[in-house]
């Protein structure tokens, strides 16, 4: 079977290594991208079916990433992975076509659990 493509995006190089530690030992095929016009790229190359996304990066912010993947890539499952905690948020990114939220420090059985909620669907 196809292992399923994760791309993360978020401009803490350190905290995709261990994100992607994770979730390879856990069986999926992960990408990293640390800024988002990288991210834009891989999406066109590769075609991951899952994205967690970091808000607040230089660039092109999160809120520019989803804008912009929502009209290229409406099938992509996005997980917004972030530390900003605005009144709101949850609300505002869905509908900015996120698919959930994670609050920093990342809960992984949370993460886990998002993911393969999803994946049952891919299944």
């Amino acid at each position: 079977m196809k292992k399923i493509k994760i791309l993360i995006v978020d401009d803490e190089y350190a905290f995709c290594r261990s994100l992607k530690l994770f979730l390879e030992k856990i069986g999926f095929q992960t990408l990293i991208a640390t800024n988002g016009e990288h991210a834009l790229d891989i999406l066109m190359e590769e075609k991951p079916a899952i994205m967690t996304l970091d808000m607040r990066m230089p660039g092109l912010n999160g809120y520019d990433i989803l804008q912009k993947v929502k009209r290229l890539h409406p099938e992509l499952f996005i997980i917004v992975v972030t530390a900003i905690d605005v009144p709101n948020m949850e609300e505002m990114l869905e509908h900015s076509g996120a698919h959930a939220l994670l609050h920093k420090p990342i809960d992984l059985q949370k993460l886990s659990d998002t993911i393969y909620g999803f994946v049952g669907h891919l299944l």
